[in-house]
C-alpha cells in the first residue's frame, strides 16, 4: 500500500487520539503531508531523526496469535515484555482473519506500530 495524503491524514488523526503516546510520535503526527513525504527511509537516518512511516494492509493471522501465546508462556524476555505481549494479544484477537492497515513510525532508536481497522478506524497500538 502506498502512503497517500489521505492515508497520512487518517494516521495523524489516530495518533492525536492516543493518550500518552511518545512525544516523538506526536511530533511526527503534526508534520504535514509534504514534510512526511520528504522524510528519509529508516536505514538512512541516525538517532533522533524521523524516518518515513511505512503502511500496508495485512490480515491478522491465527498463527501470529499462537506465536504470541507461546512467547508469553516462555517469558524469555521477562515479565514486562510478557505484559506487552498480553496486551497485544488481547488487542488483536477480535481481528483474526480481518484486514487491518498497519502503519509503522520511526524516530531512531524508537518505533511504534499502529494497527487500524479501516472499517471503524479503531486502532491498537504497540510501542
Amino acid at each position: 500500500m502506498t502512503m497517500t495524503p489521505e492515508t497520512w491524514k487518517v494516521l495523524a488523526n489516530v495518533i492525536a487520539e492516543i493518550p500518552n503516546s511518545p512525544s516523538w510520535l506526536k511530533e511526527q503526527a503534526q508534520l504535514g503531508w509534504e514534510a512526511v513525504s520528504q522524510l528519509p527511509v529508516v536505514d538512512a537516518t541516525s538517532d533522533g531523526q524521523h524516518a518515513t512511516p511505512t503502511v500496508e494492509d495485512k490480515a491478522v493471522a491465527p498463527d501470529y496469535l499462537s506465536f504470541l501465546r507461546e512467547q508469553i508462556e516462555l517469558g524469555a524476555r521477562g515479565p514486562e515484555w510478557s505484559k506487552v505481549l498480553r496486551k497485544r494479544l488481547v488487542a488483536l484477537e477480535p481481528f483474526v482473519g480481518k484486514q487491518l492497515t498497519v502503519a509503522t513510525f520511526y524516530c531512531k532508536p524508537h518505533s511504534a506500530t499502529l494497527r487500524i481497522n479501516p472499517e471503524t478506524t479503531h486502532s491498537s497500538t504497540r510501542r
